[in-house]
């Protein structure tokens, strides 16, 4: 008798390269695969021998695969916006630009569904549809962790073939994994992909925020990854805690964004991601436009409160976003300096050399968090100089 369970439910792709989309769980006919967390936090497939029937499901539905990445993705745009919202209350709400709220808003004043990641009561992150504009609040704002998408794709599918407008946004192999999952690209489906940065562990976010409960005395009740409040775009993160407190940390202050955002703490398929490049898969691409003040001056003054790049890959896309043109501000500009702003438009980052160690020392009870590998450091300048200062002269360089 064999082993009952296999890692691996195909054998041409090693495991990995998983994206952990579910695709090949949720097409399975016989429940034969499920998607149990490593000990890094990241799901991956694993299939019961004794129910699969080898119908061969999975692997058609899987984004690791070659004839997949070249069925959905569309060709680079010549021409790219750089586009916020004309409402700043909105704006100030939103992580870049605001035009993902702008756009889903409109969709579902259309009668339309949308996809997008949200917080449970855990505080865990997961995909999910929502129908009133009320709802669409809580998948407004970057979520930088990997999204859960649990049977979403299946839902979307059901609403799709009853006829139902669907919009699906997320990471560009979630909605790769969404359409092989699919087959066919609805009329009634539109897809909005973001330019990862890579998917940060689910575990590492979760030990994390039970770390700041202890440490501030109180469970967290918000996390915002990318606050506004205290000086616009720039990098700051607010924790609220559930009596009251309200925490805000520079970037370089706050241990997890530290981490994801040089890369310590990806899925290992980031490292060597397929959809890292300038053809996109969704419909519409949304992203912050890195780098583009540079070569259009009239951007800088607009950086503080952040802007969205925006990509309009398909007919349908464009179509989408011609509409809600009349409630954006924008600039039409080149895609190659989209394209040479950000690295993930070329190709996926390379693995940072702290990594491994990195989710060695999670498990680390008696240290976790305090170890000095897992701190980040600051020069000493940086500690020196206050916020306001170093705010003071990026808004003198912005308008120069």
């Amino acid at each position: 008798m064999g082993h009952r369970f296999r890692i691996k439910v195909y054998d041409n792709k090693p495991q990995s390269l998983c994206y952990g989309c579910k695709a090949c769980e949720q097409i399975c006919p016989r429940g034969a695969i499920s998607m149990p967390a490593d000990r890094e936090g990241f799901w991956y497939p694993e299939i019961n021998t004794y129910l699969c029937v080898d119908c061969g499901l999975c692997q058609k539905s899987c984004p690791t695969q070659d004839e997949n990445l070249m069925k959905w993705l569309h060709p680079m745009p010549s021409t790219v916006d750089a586009a916020w919202n004309r409402c700043l209350e909105e704006r100030l709400k939103s992580t870049s630009g605001g035009l993902f709220f702008l756009i889903a808003e409109s969709w579902i004043k259309q009668g339309g569904i949308v996809f997008g990641a949200d917080f449970d009561s855990e505080l865990r992150v997961f995909h999910h549809g929502v129908g009133r504009v009320e709802e669409l609040k809580n998948l407004r704002g970057s979520k930088y962790v990997q999204s859960d998408v649990r049977d979403s794709f299946a839902e979307a599918e059901k609403m799709l073939m009853r006829g139902e407008k669907v919009m699906y946004s997320g990471t560009p192999c979630q909605i790769a994994g969404l359409k092989s999952f699919l087959g066919t690209d609805y009329d009634n489906l539109i897809t909005v992909d973001l330019v990862c940065h890579g998917v940060p562990s689910p575990l590492f976010f979760a030990e994390y925020l039970q770390w700041c409960g202890d440490k501030f005395g109180s469970p967290v009740k918000k996390f915002l990854f990318r606050d506004k409040k205290r000086s616009g775009w720039r990098a700051y993160v607010s924790i609220i805690l559930k009596n009251g407190l309200h925490k805000s940390f520079k970037v370089g202050e706050d241990l997890y964004s530290h981490h994801f955002h040089v890369g310590n703490i990806s899925r290992r398929s980031c490292y060597s991601c397929q959809y890292s490049r300038g053809e996109r898969v969704g419909d519409i691409t949304l992203s912050d436009f890195w780098n583009s003040e540079k070569y259009y001056r009239e951007l800088k003054k607009e950086r503080k409160y952040g802007y969205n790049l925006v990509m309009c890959n398909t007919h349908k896309g464009r179509n989408l976003y011609e509409a809600i043109k009349c409630g954006v501000e924008f600039i039409e500009c080149d895609t190659k300096v989209a394209v040479s702003g950000d690295v993930r438009l070329r190709h996926p980052e390379e693995a940072p050399d702290l990594r491994e160690e990195i989710f060695e020392l999670l498990n680390d009870r008696e240290q976790g968090f305090d170890n000095r590998k897992v701190r980040q450091k600051q020069s000493f300048i940086r500690r020196l100089v206050p916020d306001f200062v170093i705010n003071v002269v990026r808004e003198i360089q912005a308008i120069r």
